[in-house]
């Protein structure tokens, strides 16, 4: 915990981590880093990942999809629609909220922003946010609409453990590089994540399985009293 991994170096040994605390030698390794990590080049692979693999990791995308949670003193807005949806003067602004007292019972909207929108706005204050979000609301619902009294905003791109949202296939990619990214290395390194599910990218469901799928391809136990058994999750770096 708290250890960022800088290097990864491997051979017919095994492999070593080297991370800003120390080091961890091992026989493999199952890397979980996101695309968006893998594509600022902040952790050196000794020797280089294979051609094959960057490009894979040059050619896909890394989507932004920044969230701003409110939560008011009451609900002014119509309990059972799931979504409110609001076209703006610009288009990608503002455009979609979620109704999340209908799931939770909590007066909490969630707003969504991807894109150029959604990475610029990141630059921007949480108040700076929040204003831009209440002009909207009180555009749809009335100026007499209450403050929120909590908010919680996600800074998605300029995060430097996720470098974006979730992986996406822009033009020059395709379908294949996801499979790519998915190869292992040398049988040493082992690559997880929703960018390495060709089926359910940029899911949790695809990131659980990518897990599941390297853990018990790869991993082995051996155990005196039970004997070698495969393990049944992963190890995630």
């Amino acid at each position: 915990m708290n250890q960022i991994v800088e290097r990864i170096e491997y051979d017919r040994d095994g492999v070593t981590i080297i991370t800003n605390q120390g080091e961890f030698k091992g026989e493999r390794a199952i890397v979980t880093l996101p695309l968006g990590v893998l594509k600022r080049g902040e952790v050196t692979f000794v020797p280089p990942l294979p051609e094959r693999k960057l490009a894979a990791i040059r050619r896909l995308g890394m989507g932004t999809l920044n969230k701003t949670y409110l939560r008011f003193p009451r609900v002014f807005w119509s309990k059972e629609h799931d979504r409110i949806g609001y076209v703006s003067a610009r288009k990608g602004e503002w455009t979609e909220w979620l109704n999340v007292f209908k799931y939770s019972g909590q007066p909490i909207l969630l707003a969504f922003n991807g894109g150029e929108y959604g990475r610029r706005i990141e630059q921007s204050s949480d108040r700076a946010i929040v204003d831009a979000a209440m002009r909207v609301l009180r555009t749809i619902h009335g100026s007499s609409i209450p403050e929120p009294e909590e908010t919680l905003i996600t800074r998605w791109t300029s995060d430097a453990f996720a470098g974006g949202s979730y992986s996406c296939i822009p033009p020059g990619a395709s379908g294949r590089d996801y499979d790519a990214l998915a190869e292992p290395v040398q049988n040493r390194i082992f690559f997880a994540g929703e960018a390495t599910s060709r089926k359910y990218p940029a899911t949790v469901p695809g990131a659980f399985l990518s897990g599941e799928r390297e853990g018990q391809t790869h991993f082995v136990i051996n155990n005196p009293g039970l004997g070698s058994r495969k393990v049944a999750s992963s190890t995630a770096l």
